[in-house]
């Protein structure tokens, strides 16, 4: 009968959480990108049209205002992604604890 070695196990279920956190890392970065691009031009018009003086202080607080519920709303999306990613590592660390002990019955 083999033995439980709670240490190797516990290096075993870390590593199988990093794998999932790297594979998902890029999915979060590669969405936090899109949407800070998405509003590249709209926040670009607004700093030329500020800066200009094209417009007051009044609209240009109030387009900050919307452009921070819309990358708000959009972040959102993030959360859940981190969710997900977060529940897909526990999930494959514990899967890892539970196939050591079922290997040494």
């Amino acid at each position: 009968m083999m033995s439980f070695d709670i240490n190797k196990v516990l290096t075993d279920m870390a590593n199988a959480i990093s794998e999932v956190v790297e594979g998902g890392a890029g999915d979060v970065t590669g969405a936090i990108k899109e949407i800070l691009e998405a509003e590249k031009e709209s926040l670009k018009e607004l700093g030329k049209a500020k800066l200009a003086g094209e417009i007051t202080q009044e609209v240009f607080d109030r387009e900050i205002e919307r452009e921070k519920k819309v990358v708000e709303a959009e972040l959102l999306t993030i959360k859940i992604m981190t969710k997900v990613l977060a529940q897909k590592a526990v999930n494959a660390a514990i899967d890892v604890f539970v196939k050591a002990v079922k290997a040494v019955i």
